[in-house]
């Protein structure tokens, strides 16, 4: 698995959003092998992978992610946009940016105002292109609000995050 992959199935059942996935792996033991289907920069893959332990604590899962950089906004997750991913929203090939994935309902930008599925475009009126742009920009705004772009359904609007 790379960052930015999409779970398209997992033992053949489609997976619908991060919910059902969430899920049904929690029906299943570590160390198990599933198969995945996924998709990666727009082509389609089947991938075998040996399910994981969950770290006791959020230390202990960053320490096992490999070159992991720590969240450039507090509780968002985010990844680059891709092609299926701007079909899925709908927006205009053109889009450039990087998609919410995940937001931690407890962390202080749960209140922002962003949501899973938008597009951040530009950061302190900076373009953000990818994920390492976006992390650039916002490790210059330091512990700052950053007013972000964000394109929501084609409709942009600005959000302090």
């Amino acid at each position: 698995m790379e960052r930015g992959d999409i779970i398209l199935e997992l033992n053949s059942k489609p997976m619908n959003d991060a919910n059902e996935l969430r899920n049904t792996v929690s029906m299943l033991q570590p160390g198990e092998t599933v198969k995945l289907k996924i998709s990666r920069n727009g082509s389609v893959r089947d991938l075998s992978v040996k399910l994981g332990e969950l770290p006791a604590s959020k230390e202990e899962a960053q320490n096992q992610k490999e070159g992991a950089s720590k969240e450039a906004l507090e509780g968002v997750s985010v990844e680059n946009l891709d092609a299926d991913t701007v079909k899925e929203l709908g927006l205009p090939a053109s889009t450039k940016g990087v998609v919410v994935t995940d937001i931690d309902p407890s962390s202080p930008k749960a209140d922002s105002g962003l949501r899973k599925g938008d597009v951040i475009q530009e950061v302190n009126h900076q373009p953000v292109h990818n994920v390492a742009e976006f992390e650039q920009v916002m490790h210059k705004a330091g512990k700052e609000e950053a007013l972000l772009l964000v394109n929501r359904g084609g409709t942009t609007l600005f959000i302090a995050a």
